[in-house]
C-alpha cells in the first residue's frame, strides 16, 4: 500500500467527517452562524496541518534521497580506493582521486586522501626505480660497448633520473667513458698519422729505387772507402792517400749510395 495515499485519503475522510458532525452540531444549538463559523475555522485547521503533513513527508523523502546519494558516493570512493591499494596503476590512481573529490564528508574525505597519497608516494617510488633501472642498463652498455653511439643514450636515461645523488654518480661513470673513448680516438689518430707517413716514406723511397733502376748501368770501376764521401777514377788517387784500403764497385753501385767524384781528378 502507498503511505502517501493512504495518508491522504485517510486525513480529507477525517476532515469531512468532522465537518459534516459539527455543522449538524451547530445546528441543532441556536446559535448557528458563530458556531458555524468556528467549524470552519477548525476545517481550515485541519487542512493547514494536512499540507504541513505531506510538506514534511516530501522533506523526509528528499533527505532520504540525499543520504542514499552520499552514500552511494562514498561507497563508490571506498571501492575505487581500495582497488588502487590493491592494483597500484597511474590509472586507479587518478579514478580514486576523481572519486574522492566528489565526497562532501570532510573528515571522510580526508581520510580517504591519506589513503591515496601512500599509494601515490609508493607508485612514484615505483617509477623512479625504473627510471634508475634503465639509466643503469644503458650506462653498463655504454661502459661495456665503447663508442659515441652509445653516449646519447646513456644520458637520456640518466638525466630523466629525478635523484641528485644517483643521477651525479651515473654520470661519472658516463664521463670515465667519454675520456677513455677520446683517448683511443686519440691513439688511433696518431697511429694513423705515423702510419700515412710510413707508406709516404716507402713510396718515396719505391719512387727513388724505380727511378734508380730506370737509369743505364755504368759498370765503369772505382774505388771507394769505408767512411769517405766520393768515388775515385785512379786507385792512386791523391784522395786515396790516407786510406789503409779501398774497395773496388762500379760507378752505378758508388753513386747509388751517393758518393760524388773525387775532386782531384
Amino acid at each position: 500500500m502507498d503511505f502517501k495515499t493512504f495518508f491522504k485519503d485517510k486525513k480529507n475522510l477525517a476532515i469531512t467527517i468532522l465537518s459534516v458532525l459539527l455543522i449538524a452540531s451547530f445546528s441543532s444549538q441556536g446559535n448557528q452562524s458563530q458556531e458555524l463559523s468556528q467549524a470552519e475555522d477548525k476545517i481550515e485547521q485541519l487542512s493547514q496541518d494536512v499540507k504541513q503533513a505531506k510538506s514534511d513527508l516530501k522533506d523526509s523523502e528528499v533527505g532520504k534521497k540525499e543520504v542514499q546519494k552520499t552514500k552511494e558516493i562514498e561507497n563508490s570512493a571506498e571501492t575505487a580506493v581500495k582497488n588502487l591499494e590493491k592494483d597500484q596503476t597511474q590509472a586507479n590512481l587518478d579514478l580514486a582521486t576523481s572519486k574522492v573529490d566528489a565526497v562532501t564528508d570532510a573528515d571522510k574525505k580526508e581520510k580517504f586522501q591519506k589513503r591515496i597519497a601512500t599509494v601515490k608516494t609508493a607508485i612514484e617510488a615505483k617509477k623512479e626505480k625504473e627510471l634508475e633501472d634503465k639509466a643503469e642498463t644503458a650506462v653498463k652498455n655504454l661502459e661495456n660497448n665503447q663508442s659515441r653511439d652509445n653516449i646519447d643514450d646513456a644520458k637520456n636515461k640518466v638525466n630523466a633520473v629525478n635523484n641528485s645523488t644517483k643521477k651525479e654518480a651515473f654520470n661519472n661513470r658516463i664521463n670515465a667513458v667519454v675520456s677513455a673513448i677520446e683517448a683511443k680516438e686519440a691513439e688511433a689518430s696518431k697511429q694513423a698519422q705515423e702510419q700515412s707517413a710510413a707508406e709516404a716514406a716507402a713510396q718515396q723511397a719505391q719512387q727513388q729505387q724505380n727511378q734508380a733502376a730506370a737509369q743505364p748501368v755504368d759498370t765503369t770501376t772505382v774505388y771507394i772507402t769505408r767512411t769517405g764521401s766520393h768515388y775515385h777514377l785512379n786507385p792512386n788517387c791523391r784522395g786515396l792517400n790516407r786510406s789503409k784500403s779501398t774497395t773496388p764497385v762500379s760507378l752505378s753501385e758508388a753513386q747509388a749510395l751517393g758518393l760524388t767524384l773525387c775532386g782531384f781528378e
